[in-house]
């Protein structure tokens, strides 16, 4: 399975993310501390682009993946770009396209990647994504909603 993922080689990477609505609340993501992620961190659902799909597709996959929804992409939203160390040698150009969800149907309680997931007000949840400083800036998406 190929995906748009950076490597020294090709140093840029292509994800596509869900903001999924429901009653006025936003679904958001929060990663767990581990030895590869050491951040107490929100996030949207969102996922590296594989070769052959459709960025729709990837909302797709990524959103049931992580959330254990199937979503109804509506629209984009917009992208955000952000750089990172792939190695001491190369930083990564990452672009992330972001798209409007509506909840679909729960498929499944089960996930892998996070330790919760919670549906919360716009305003928490743009607070709760500027926490996470480093790269991302997710908040500014949801800021494209107002």
């Amino acid at each position: 399975m190929k995906e748009y993922r950076a490597t020294p080689k090709y140093p840029f990477h292509t994800s596509c993310g869900g903001v999924i609505i429901k009653k006025g609340k936003i679904l958001l993501l929060h990663r767990f501390i581990t030895e590869k992620w050491p951040y107490d961190s929100w996030h949207l659902p969102k996922g590296t682009k594989l070769v052959g799909e459709t960025n729709k597709q990837t909302v797709e996959r990524e959103c049931l993946e992580e959330t254990g929804y199937e979503v109804k992409v509506l629209r984009k939203i917009g992208s955000l770009k952000s750089d990172y160390n792939l190695n001491d040698d190369t930083v990564a150009h990452k672009i992330t396209h972001y798209y409007l969800c509506r909840p679909a149907k729960r498929k499944t309680k089960e996930i892998i990647e996070h330790d919760e997931i919670k549906w919360v007000e716009i305003s928490l949840a743009k607070k709760l994504l500027a926490d996470f400083k480093l790269w991302e800036h997710e908040e500014k998406i949801l800021q494209k909603l107002l």
